[in-house]
């Protein structure tokens, strides 16, 4: 059926439709060439190959469009948590790997990192607002539930409470993309960001006997 045609079908939920995962692509892509300002209904139309109302037969709007791309950034932050966790047996060594995956990845895809640090987008738009913050708690939250295993009991300092360090190295690692970003990207992420999870560990790790 030609997307011109029938019932519209938004895009919503973390379950896209082959087209709309082609449309959130193609806005990933606009973003990384041209950023914010190159994401418009028209050029993502033609970006995918289809008409503008086709485009809204998927999409209500542009928050809509942000809305996916933000949740297929949270899928992929929950995935490097579970990955880690299946492939590091130590606490430390999940949270090293999680946050150097999360570097890697905006190394790779800068635009990535535009759209849920970039706080120009989410000023006047609460609901944009909203979906960032609860990613940040999700992500926080799993490295809490983490320091607070039995393991991480054993591994990290137990004088700082552990929403504290989640804090610290959830902050620290916010300020290392927001420097990068506002640097035009002019140092390597990924190298930086090992070296800040390197460091992070030495401080949450529990003192030596």
């Amino acid at each position: 059926m030609n997307d011109d045609q029938g019932p519209a079908t938004f895009c919503e939920g973390k379950q896209l439709s082959l087209r709309c995962a082609q449309i959130t692509a193609a806005a990933i892509a606009l973003l990384s060439e041209g950023g914010t300002t190159a994401l418009t209904i028209k050029n993502l139309a033609k970006a995918v190959g289809v008409s503008e109302p086709a485009l809204y037969r998927h999409f209500e709007n542009k928050q809509g469009i942000f809305l996916a791309i933000l949740d297929r950034l949270e899928a992929h932050i929950l995935g490097l948590f579970e990955e880690a966790v299946k492939r590091q047996a130590g606490v430390l060594d999940q949270i090293q790997a999680v946050y150097t995956g999360l570097f890697r990845s905006f190394a790779r895809q800068p635009e990535l990192a535009s759209v849920i640090f970039a706080e120009e987008l989410f000023r006047h738009d609460k609901r944009l607002a909203e979906r960032v913050a609860q990613i940040i708690d999700t992500a926080q939250g799993r490295m809490i539930r983490l320091l607070r295993s039995r393991k991480g009991r054993s591994e990290v300092r137990n004088d700082v409470p552990a929403k504290d360090l989640a804090l610290v190295v959830t902050g620290a690692s916010r300020y290392l993309v927001t420097r990068w970003r506002l640097s035009g990207y002019a140092f390597d992420l990924d190298k930086e960001g090992k070296a800040l999870s390197r460091s992070l560990r030495r401080m949450i790790s529990a003192p030596a006997m």
